[in-house]
């Protein structure tokens, strides 16, 4: 049986390795997953759970609209109170177009907010390009071009925008990645959750509209009565978007259990193999979710007060060695399917130390690795401290001294100088007693 467990985990290794990112390490799930792009992450951790052509270029279709939401709520600061009058020539080309509309009109007066919903929910692109208008100060081309400055700027470096409300342009286009990037800092915006996660909004009438009326979200994911098969109880908004040319595409996130997502699907198929439509960019989302919910839970692979080893210490006062820990724990969203015994740990050590050893000096480093791929990487550090025995120190530094090669060389100066003395002293005495026989000789005489 663990032989046949053994077998059964590489297997699950194997069949998972392709889209799961904890650093360089992949999985996948089982089921198919018809968008062409994908990029599904967790936004409690930052990991990419899932990704597929994530930075492949892709048409955005009307995903366009959350950029364009982004540039009205930073530079309008009461969307609910400031009013706009849609201007004639903004229409003209949406005509014959068969963009989706929210029925606003030219010379409309409406609130920011009332056309904010129209152009989320209902993807209205007359509101798109009415607000668009309004924020570049009577131009939607130096509008298009904030947008492609807010784009760089958050680091959308694959991004390329030519129109606030996505209809089809082949020079304008982004990735999974890149999409995921823009959405994730909308919803750091105040009032954006608020009206991309809506269901239904009712815009009041105004001076083209003597009756309210209603808009709904696009994602049916949202709508337990109209999104029948499509429905999903755990996902919030936030946009879809479809064109021929893009696919069906949809940016939506999820929580459930304390666990959040952030998911972008592109181009999905619009149709199956029979011609009936399909919505694949639902199907792929609730297969996403699912299986991210199901087998991925938040589990700490490594504490940082296990010990992992111990170093050697010289002149220490007690222990002749030190044990050491992880500088920091490491947890990651980990399958419920892989066994964590499958993680490697590769250690690396200092060979030696000498006290004093302070606690959190470090002494190696640790990386935890699966199937080749590095996981994590962190220093090794003392437990505890060493202090060192002054006694043995000193000991150990008068025998270095004594066999150093300077303290030799010291002595053998002084010997040398003694013997030069001696030389120079007995050569001295000579010649005294030299003279003194001369002076003895002189006398007798």
């Amino acid at each position: 049986m663990k032989k046949f467990s053994a077998i059964l985990s590489i297997f699950v290794l194997i069949s998972f390795i392709s889209s799961f990112k904890i650093n360089a390490v992949s999985f996948t799930p089982n089921s198919e997953i018809y968008s062409e792009a994908v990029y599904l992450k967790n936004l409690d951790t930052g990991e990419v759970i899932y990704q597929k052509n994530a930075d492949k270029k892709e048409y955005p279709a009307s995903l366009t609209k959350i950029m364009t939401a982004i540039l009205v709520l930073e530079n309008v600061d009461d969307i609910d109170n400031t009013m706009v009058t849609a201007p004639p020539y903004v229409f003209d080309e949406l005509y014959k177009t068969g963009a989706s509309t929210a029925d606003f009109r030219p010379n409309e007066t409406a609130s920011v907010k009332d056309l904010m919903y129209g152009m989320i929910l209902q993807s209205a692109c007359e509101a798109a390009s009415i607000l668009a208008d309004y924020v570049g100060g009577g131009s939607v081309s130096k509008f298009v071009q904030m947008m492609n400055d807010k784009a760089k700027s958050l680091g959308a470096t694959s991004t390329n925008f030519t129109n606030p409300h996505g209809l089809f342009d082949e020079n304008q286009y982004t990735t999974a990645h890149d999409m995921a990037i823009i959405t994730e800092y909308a919803m750091s915006l105040s009032r954006f959750n608020e009206i991309a996660d809506t269901k239904t909004y009712t815009i009041g009438p105004s001076n083209k509209h003597s009756q309210p009326r209603t808009v709904s979200h696009t994602n049916l994911m949202l709508d337990k009565v109209k999104g029948g098969e499509y429905y999903y109880p755990y996902v919030k908004g936030i946009k879809t978007g479809t064109l021929d040319e893009a696919g069906r595409c949809l940016v939506s996130s999820a929580s459930k259990d304390g666990y959040n997502y952030l998911l972008v699907t592109l181009n999905a198929p619009l149709k199956d193999a029979n011609g009936n439509n399909k919505y694949y960019n639902f199907m792929d989302a609730i297969t996403l979710y699912e299986w991210a919910f199901k087998y991925f839970k938040n589990t700490v692979l490594l504490q940082s007060s296990e010990e992992v080893g111990e170093v050697p210490v010289r002149f220490s006062s007690g222990n002749d060695y030190v044990l050491v820990c992880p500088k920091e724990s490491f947890s990651a969203l980990w399958p419920s399917t892989l066994d964590t015994s499958a993680i490697q740990r590769v250690i690396n050590l200092e060979q030696e130390v000498d006290a004093p050893v302070k606690k959190g000096d470090k002494l190696g480093t640790m990386e935890l690795k699966l199937s080749g791929e590095t996981l994590f990487k962190v220093d090794l550090v003392a437990k505890d401290g060493v202090e060192r025995s002054e006694l043995e120190y000193n000991l150990y530094l008068a025998k270095q001294f004594i066999s150093s090669t300077w303290f030799k060389a010291t002595v053998a100066l002084i010997v040398a100088l003694i013997i030069l003395y001696l030389i120079i002293h007995g050569i001295s005495s000579r010649k005294k007693r030299r003279k003194i026989k001369k002076i003895s000789k002189r006398r007798q005489f």
